[in-house]
């Protein structure tokens, strides 16, 4: 008998293969885990798209004119600090010679975003000639994209009820938005993504996760005090209070317990002993003038009820009594734990509303818990998107603002880009001290990289106080010239500069200012300065030797 050759049965072996794969797709597509993970997978895809949105809902005023612009004076503080890391080096920076000229500051800004910042650079570096510009524009956005990642990828694996309600109010919520926007380099955005890891190993503790949490615990809260001591000091003090008074523990555990967090908390602390030796401890009393000059700080201000709801939605106000009812009622001990951390908040809310960024998240994590205490899930859904009114409500008005504060965007685009043409002027002039509008000190640093007698810094007061004597004085005063070593004076449209001046020093000008007889003059200047540029907004003067 003649074998029949091998090449001849390939047909019938493809079809057989063929219905054993199907049967296999099959069995793989009916799969409960597949299915739920493409579920997971296809609302982190849809919570991405939204959160990308709200994150860089601002693009046209960061990228225009091909240039990069940021949000804020402590953004351009910021990369004026990684620039000095690239030109020299990965190093702790722990005085700001550029503010306060020529005395300087001792900031409390610290390393860790800074080696972010100055890491996406390097990558960027292949793609662009202008990857550090670009490196700030992106970190705080790619920062919110990490949050949510690990969010999503954290509540599936604890199957927490709820929890696209969680990711949805994250990638939403206008302050936390703020928090990673679109070139805004702050601490904020390192900070919010610290702490929600916190969070998330606390809960897995309180609920007898794998031991790996008690690191990944003492780690993030020890990085969050190394990127800001005061937020999360707080949350974390009360977080050890709910600890001691919700969750509870067998007194024969006592022991064990002790040896399980024995070295986590030599984590801890070998953390902080090393943000120690890299930035140092900073500390410094507040000028007295810091009070006026807080006004025109809106973290600094209350955020009032109106505020708290855009950011959370109206179930903040019932989230107290539904987590108060569910953890006397079912005995949930974390719901104590997230009633203490959402009074907290909220309270400091009302007070500073740079505490909404960290209420905002909080409130998000706890509603796998606020939400059970309706029975029927339908109503608990409907409840949450009708307490989203007030979230639409604040997107509406920051999407498609009015004529007022439509007009009020424009110009500060406007009063970026000349405030560019002015800072570069000075770029290629001899060093020396700038006096400039406090608030536009960061920014003609970073175009110039000449120095400023002002900062955005409560540590720059000094100099800020100095700069609106300066400018609403009747003639210049050869001392304060001397001592701040001034070279170069730059003048804004004076009705701002003067009310603002006259508000941090707490006393009205006297007679003509000097911000008016140089900004209104046209060709010579009245006081002996050499014009040397000027624009729509801004003229700039050389001070004669």
């Amino acid at each position: 008998m003649v074998d029949k050759p091998f090449f001849s049965q390939w047909p019938q072996d493809i079809g057989m293969n063929a219905v054993i794969l199907h049967k296999m797709l099959g069995k793989i597509l009916r799969s409960r885990k597949l299915r739920s993970l493409l579920h997971e997978g296809a609302w982190l895809a849809i919570v991405l798209a939204l959160a990308l949105g709200a994150f860089t809902w601002n693009h046209e005023a960061v990228f225009f004119g091909g240039e990069v612009y940021y949000t804020d004076g402590d953004c351009y503080s910021r990369m004026t600090r990684v620039r000095m890391i690239e030109d020299g080096g990965l190093r702790p920076i722990r005085h700001h010679n550029w503010e306060n000229f020529p005395e300087g500051t001792t900031p409390h800004t610290t390393m860790p975003l800074d080696a972010l910042i100055a890491g996406l650079s390097q990558i960027l570096r292949l793609f662009s000639e202008k990857h550090l510009a670009l490196a700030g524009a992106w970190i705080s956005p790619l920062l919110g994209v990490g949050l949510l990642v690990f969010l999503s990828v954290w509540s599936a694996a604890a199957r927490l009820p709820y929890r696209r309600a969680m990711l949805l109010l994250v990638a939403v919520s206008p302050i936390i938005a703020h928090g990673f926007q679109l070139g805004r380099p702050d601490h904020q955005s390192l900070l919010v993504l610290l702490l929600a890891v916190a969070l998330a190993a606390e809960v897995e503790i309180w609920r007898g996760g794998a031991k790996g949490w008690r690191y990944v615990s003492a780690a993030s809260w020890a990085f969050a005090l190394w990127v800001s001591l005061f937020e999360p000091l707080i949350l974390l003090g009360v977080v050890l209070i709910a600890r001691w008074l919700c969750r509870g523990r067998r007194p024969q555990d006592e022991a064990k317990n002790t040896r399980c967090w024995a070295w986590p908390v030599v984590l801890f602390v070998g953390i902080l002993a090393v943000m120690l030796w890299i930035d140092g401890w900073r500390a410094a009393g507040f000028h007295p003038a810091f009070a006026r000059w807080a006004l025109n700080i809106g973290e600094l201000r209350s955020a009032g009820w109106g505020g708290i709801f855009s950011w959370c939605g109206w179930l903040l106000a019932a989230a107290p009594v539904l987590l108060a009812w569910r953890w006397i009622r079912d005995r949930e001990r974390l719901c104590g734990l997230w009633l203490a951390l959402v009074s907290v908040a909220a309270g400091l809310s009302l007070y500073h509303a740079r505490w909404g960024y960290f209420l905002a998240l909080i409130f998000a994590i706890s509603l796998p818990w606020i939400l059970p205490s309706m029975r029927m899930p339908w109503l608990a859904w409907l409840v949450f998107f009708i307490s989203l009114w007030p979230v639409a409500a604040e997107w509406d008005r920051r999407l498609y603002p009015e004529d007022e504060a439509f007009r009020a965007r424009v110009e500060n685009i406007a009063d970026a880009v000349a405030l560019r043409e002015a800072a570069l002027i000075l770029r290629e002039r001899p060093v020396g001290g700038v006096v400039a509008p406090w608030w536009f000190c960061p920014a003609i640093v970073w175009w110039s990289g000449q120095p400023c007698v002002g900062g955005t810094s409560h540590q720059s007061l000094p100099g800020i106080v100095e700069s609106c004597e300066f400018y609403i004085g009747e003639e210049p005063d050869p001392e304060f010239l001397k001592k701040r070593k001034v070279v170069y004076i730059l003048v804004y449209e004076p009705d701002r500069l003067i009310s603002n001046s006259e508000q941090i020093l707490g006393r009205p000008a006297t007679g003509p200012t000097i911000a008016e007889r140089l900004y209104t003059a046209r060709e010579e200047a009245p006081l002996g300065q050499k014009k040397i540029f000027a624009n729509r907004f801004f003229k700039v003067y050389e001070v004669a030797p």
